[in-house]
């Protein structure tokens, strides 16, 4: 077996180990197209569908700056997609989380030359899951409050929130052009994954939310994890909404001594199920994840 392909079945394996929430095995990748999404000068999205995600491109004489990498099997795509804005290298690629929508890409990226980033807790989760990871697939860079990188002319904040979707997420605004990329923290309509074996929280989800909206402007341009391709202040506040009232009901019926099975049959997201815009999370599939942090902290 060629190098080459023993990393990939290592690629397909890990995706399907790390962030399991959104591992997808029945994906099409061929039928998988990627939109690209100008959003400021030198600043684009690639959007690739809800398993996909959303890639943020700064374009520029440095080069190329990333924000996460997809699966392995869309690289080509992507590749082609960067391609058709710059002819210039792809320097660097930061992950917002773990999860293998967001980082099974990294190895490929690495070959190219990139230097992967990421919070130092997702590198250390990836690599306690990853005893034999192909290389390149770990984060080279990591930090552990804040980064700033000068590149293209833009001044790049990465920065950790206090655990949120996974216990290593990261927050990338570039602020001159007034853009931030949230990866999986709520942000577009749709019922986010909670990673609750990665040490997300639900109460997390919410602290950074509320946390994003006083670190960036009311007029900042907001791009999600996963649909999209921008959001406002006012779709994260009706997250939050939604986030305060689900988790309310649930954790009342756990107090009461409610099973799972019961919690989710009684549909505490019913009146908040219209005007989602779907996505890998069924509103049952939230319910689930919320009940299983509040479980471990409210029993």
């Amino acid at each position: 077996m060629k190098i080459g392909e023993l990393a990939l079945i290592l690629v397909l394996v890990l995706t399907c180990g790390v962030g399991s929430g959104y591992a997808q095995p029945n994906i099409d990748f061929a039928k998988l197209e990627l939109q690209t999404v100008k959003v400021a000068d030198g600043l684009y999205v690639l959007m690739g569908g809800p398993a996909q995600g959303n890639i943020a491109v700064s374009v520029g004489n440095d080069g190329i700056f990333l924000v996460d990498s997809m699966y392995g099997q869309m690289h080509q795509k992507i590749v082609d997609a960067v391609r058709a804005l710059s002819p210039q290298p792809i320097r660097y690629v930061v992950n917002t989380h773990l999860h293998g929508d967001h980082t099974a890409g990294n190895a490929a990226m690495a070959k190219l030359g990139a230097a992967i980033i990421s919070h130092e807790n997702m590198r250390k989760r990836m690599a306690d899951a990853q005893n034999a990871a192909p290389l390149g697939m770990l984060p080279v860079l990591t930090y552990t409050d804040s980064l700033t990188l000068h590149f293209n002319g833009e001044e790049i904040l990465i920065y950790h929130p206090a655990p949120a979707h996974t216990d290593g997420d990261s927050i990338i605004y570039f602020r001159k052009a007034n853009v931030v990329h949230v990866g999986d923290i709520p942000a577009s309509l749709r019922y986010p994954n909670i990673g609750v074996n990665e040490g997300g929280t639900v109460d997390g989800m919410m602290a950074a939310a509320r946390q994003l909206m006083k670190i960036v402007k009311p007029d900042t341009k907001i791009i999600p994890g996963h649909l999209g391709p921008i959001v406002s202040f006012k779709e994260i506040e009706q997250q939050l909404t939604m986030f305060a009232a689900v988790r309310d009901r649930i954790a009342a019926a756990i107090k009461a001594g409610k099973t799972e099975a019961e919690v989710v049959a009684s549909k505490p997201t019913k009146d908040f199920d219209d005007g989602r815009m779907g996505g890998a999370i069924t509103p049952d599939r939230f319910v689930s994840l919320v009940y299983t942090d509040l479980s471990r902290r409210l029993k």
